[in-house]
């Protein structure tokens, strides 16, 4: 794998909706998780801020083509990125019927990193903050926006393609994933080789 510079990463960022039947690795899969919530020092800090060091973020995987996974979902543990089976279902097409605009690209992507949040507990931690009841959920999007972004710099790096769905049916997506409350989803992220490169 090519190193990158930040730079070169950034540059090369697109947005990417056609992507090919081709696996992406076990191993870059693992980076790209690591890129959105990995630790990076013994005392616990991140790769994205997180006010107040909540981390209210879950990641969820739904898998396509990864190799060494089966289709289905995914539970990324947030202290060690383990990635531990939840589901064997292939979630792919409730979640594009799920969608605005039945985007193909939900369907097609080698895998789907659902990027999900306790929105109950920053609430509550920020509620002195004016706006009350508002600053907290601005600190949980603030922090899955920067994971994300770490995220598709990483898929860069890693020549995959990206693009963020962040237009679904909250209700209807939670109960795919089967999502507990308070956790919501937030971002679906498609990742895979872009169609042009399979």
């Amino acid at each position: 794998m090519e190193e990158v510079t930040i730079t070169q990463a950034l540059s090369r960022r697109r947005t990417v909706r056609q992507f090919s039947r081709a696996s992406i690795s076990m191993a870059s899969l693992e980076r790209l998780i690591w890129a959105a919530q990995g630790a990076t020092d013994d005392s616990g800090k991140r790769t994205a801020p997180s006010a107040h060091a909540m981390h209210p973020l879950r990641l969820f995987v739904v898998a396509n083509h990864v190799e060494g996974l089966d289709k289905g979902l995914y539970e990324i543990d947030p202290l060690d990125l383990s990635v531990k089976p939840l589901m064997s279902s292939d979630l792919r097409v409730a979640l594009r019927k799920a969608s605005i605009g039945d985007p193909q690209w939900v369907t097609d992507a080698a895998c789907i990193i659902a990027f999900c949040a306790d929105m109950v507990s920053p609430s509550q931690a920020f509620a002195d903050q004016k706006p009350y009841g508002l600053r907290g959920p601005r600190y949980v999007y603030l922090e899955a926006g920067a994971a994300a972004q770490n995220l598709q710099l990483q898929a860069v790096s890693e020549e995959l393609g990206s693009v963020w769905v962040g237009g679904f049916d909250d209700e209807a997506t939670a109960e795919i994933l089967g999502l507990q409350a308070p956790v919501t989803p937030i971002i679906l992220m498609c990742v895979g080789h872009a169609a042009s490169e399979g």
